[in-house]
């Protein structure tokens, strides 16, 4: 650096180096969807087979809630054209959420059971998960994160306050990517509830149910809506999805008996 315009030297010196690992980001990026698509179910199976379980204690196989989650998510799959087996557990946890990780693994939170009111409603959150394994989106999400990590502890160190800004922008870009995919896994949940109940009935059940209780939102939701499109926006694709695609609303199945039974 000069001793004529130090300042501004500095700034087109850190915004050229932002611009250059932006440039790596994205390109690694690109590079981690291509090799995605080559990592087959059997050896995501094996490279993950000992990935570690949520913090929360995970409720034993024996659980009925937990045999009748899997007994959708096996019926659902043919619907989805997944052809590999996945895995479901049930999770404590307040919160009302689904997981798709890597391994075939499908975590349900306990949450997400009080607040759906249909089964419809909830094999539409089960197909999301189910579209996300399909479209890789487990496998894309962890490796771009890890990806932007590793650029960020590298050049700047892993405790820098440079890499700790990296990671919040990071974690903006790839909520903007995660709603790209987050909104391609509603359309095919769609679609999947279509071909399972032959109508799109409950589809959107929980997010008008989130939508009246805005308020409360922020506490119960705010990490399930972190990487989601926002919940009107949601409501409104997918209308336009059944409109589009003439699907009809037809009447809803009562929540299965063993999860209102645990109320």
């Amino acid at each position: 650096m000069s001793h004529t315009q130090p300042f501004m030297e500095f700034v087109l010196l850190f915004f050229g180096i932002m611009l250059c690992l932006l440039i790596a980001f994205w390109t690694l990026g690109l590079f981690i969807d291509r090799a995605v698509d080559y990592i087959s179910p059997e050896m995501e199976a094996v490279i993950f087979s000992s990935v570690a379980a949520p913090t929360t204690e995970e409720k034993d196989g024996g659980d009925p809630r937990q045999a009748e989650l899997q007994r959708l998510v096996d019926e659902l799959r043919g619907c989805v054209n997944l052809a590999y087996p996945l895995k479901v557990s049930l999770v404590d946890s307040d919160k009302a959420n689904a997981l798709a990780l890597p391994g075939g693994h499908i975590f349900v939170l306990n949450g997400l059971l009080e607040k759906v009111l249909s089964e419809n409603s909830l094999s539409f959150v089960l197909a999301h998960e189910l579209a996300h394994f399909k479209n890789r989106d487990h496998l894309r999400g962890m490796g771009r994160a890890l990806v932007f990590t590793a650029i960020a502890a590298i050049t700047t160190g892993a405790n820098s306050s440079i890499t700790q800004l990296l990671g919040h922008a990071s974690t903006m870009s790839q909520a903007q990517y995660s709603q790209e995919r987050e909104s391609l896994a509603d359309q095919q949940a769609m679609q999947a509830l279509n071909c399972y109940y032959g109508h799109v009935g409950g589809a959107v059940d929980l997010f008008q149910a989130m939508k009246r209780n805005d308020k409360k939102r922020s506490n119960v939701f705010g990490h399930y809506f972190s990487s989601h499109p926002e919940g009107v926006q949601r409501i409104n694709n997918l209308h336009q999805l059944a409109h589009d695609k003439k699907f009809i609303v037809g009447e809803v199945f009562p929540l299965p008996a063993v999860f209102r039974a645990q109320d």
